[in-house]
């Protein structure tokens, strides 16, 4: 009961312009420039982009690196203890012939 009278009530209030309508207004005015949307100027918004871009290539850099340093201590690790080099072929291999149907 309570839920229909909110809804009727706030139904009047937008009929009379008194408020509730705020959803409305920001629907038309947030698609045209992407830097209003956020509260920006057109000379922040550029810089804000071009400080997102940085910060990703950063990060990129930094995976990068990672990725090699992983990469280098497998192979080390491989070699040290005389370990076969993982492929496809073999992570799909059964252990198991009997179970697995083969």
């Amino acid at each position: 009961m309570a839920f229909l009278m909110k809804t009727m009530i706030s139904n009047q209030m937008k009929n009379l312009g008194l408020g509730g309508g705020s959803e409305e207004k920001k629907e038309e005015g947030g698609a045209s420039d992407p830097a209003a949307a956020r509260g920006m100027s057109r000379e922040e918004y550029e810089e804000y982009q071009k400080q997102i871009i940085e910060e990703k290539m950063e990060r990129d850099a930094a995976f990068t690196q990672r990725k090699a340093e992983r990469a280098c201590l497998r192979v080390h690790l491989r070699e040290k203890y005389r370990l076969p080099k993982c492929t496809e072929k073999s992570l799909r291999k059964c252990p198991f012939p009997q179970e697995c149907g083969q």
